[in-house]
């Protein structure tokens, strides 16, 4: 029997209503909270490869180390230039937008940039950082982001990804007894993260002396640094504070540094971040900080935040995430803590931090320098 011939007329109803129920599962468009400085944002992503330091636990190419940086400055951006994807190499995020231009020129000025470094938390990808650091970009820093393979989440511009490793997943039964296991559980992942951000401070000092690029070259401020870590990111930060006299912030997000610094006290000014939900098993270890203290210290307990606020993952996954406090109230709670924090200790704005103690969610502890 022959087949009966279709009406062309059905076929285009049908091409229609197909296209239509596809447009229908895309998801809307979602524009990142708009940075609150003057200048516009650039951004641009580096592949680099440490040579000289073997990842022997690691199925990346001939075993070295490699990472994934992104930064964010302040930028000249014409209208020529397209918003930068958010998250090129992931699947699923093509429908967020930025603030940032890609390889847009640096601003013109006579200033250094002052440079921030942010580590993210363990699986989480340093995209999900991107309304702090065009926040902060916009008001003139550098911002850098650094992807550390095993402890967050890494895909590579060749296609190969790397996955948070199980092995940092840290059983509750730890979490529940004596801190120093913590301390050796997360020994590993904070020395190999460290190292990450030393190498890639590196790097941003080479680009400093000469950028084949032509933007960064004698641009940015690499003797006063700040650093913002996130979860097992603030562990991270932490280290890599303690190892760089270079650094005169730190800021953590639900991570404490390792035991040494955290019992010996550090050079740097701290801000700690904790959610109101925080166990209070976890209080003691974030307050380990103060006793031995050489500089400022604030404990900001952040009202309905929860462990992920400082992210965009509630704004992106408002399902998944839900918190108190609305995604984007979340955000500028702690853009404006960082900023205040950052342009206090490394701009030495000696009365940034007073007017952010009345903020709305925010209680503050102050704890001077000795």
């Amino acid at each position: 029997m022959s087949s009966p011939t279709m009406n062309p007329l059905v076929i285009l109803l049908g091409l229609i209503f197909i296209a239509g129920g596809a447009k229908a599962q895309t998801p809307p468009q979602l524009l990142l909270p708009e940075p609150t400085g003057a200048s516009s944002v650039g951004t641009t992503v580096w592949h680099w490869i440490d040579a000289e330091r073997p990842d022997e636990h690691t199925s990346t190419r001939d075993d070295v180390r490699e990472i994934m940086a992104q930064a964010w400055y302040p930028a000249v951006v014409d209208s020529a230039l397209e918003s930068a994807p958010y998250a090129p190499l992931y699947s699923g995020l093509s429908h967020v937008r930025t603030w940032s231009a890609a390889g847009a020129r640096i601003a013109p000025g006579g200033d250094s940039l002052p440079v921030v470094v942010i580590a993210p938390g363990r699986g989480v990808a340093r995209h999900f950082y991107t309304s702090i650091a065009e926040d902060l970009a916009s008001h003139g820093y550098f911002v850098i982001a650094v992807d550390s393979p095993h402890s967050g989440r890494v895909v590579y511009p060749d296609g190969r990804s790397i996955p948070p490793s199980a092995s940092y997943r840290i059983p509750f039964e730890i979490l529940t007894g004596p801190y120093e296991h913590v301390d050796e559980f997360f020994a590993e992942a904070a020395e190999f993260g460290a190292q990450d951000l030393a190498f890639a401070l590196q790097r941003v000092a080479e680009l400093n002396r000469e950028d084949p690029a032509r933007r960064f070259t004698g641009r940015l401020e690499l003797s006063r640094l700040g650093a913002f870590g996130h979860s097992l990111g603030g562990r991270i930060a932490g280290a890599a504070v303690a190892a760089d006299s270079r650094f005169v912030a730190y800021a953590s997000m639900e991570g404490v540094p390792p035991r040494e610094p955290r019992q010996g006290g550090m050079d740097a000014a701290v801000l700690m971040m904790v959610s109101s939900a925080l166990p209070d098993m976890a209080q003691p270890n974030i307050r380990e900080i103060i006793p031995e203290r050489r500089n400022d210290v604030y404990i900001a307990t952040l009202s309905g935040f929860g462990h992920n606020s400082v992210t965009d993952l509630p704004l992106l996954e408002p399902d998944e995430y839900q918190y108190d406090v609305e995604p984007r109230l979340g955000l500028t709670v702690a853009r404006r803590l960082l900023l205040a924090f950052f342009n206090q200790y490394i701009r030495q704005d000696s009365g940034a931090m007073h007017p952010i103690t009345d903020v709305e969610r925010v209680t503050f502890e102050a704890f001077a320098q000795p």
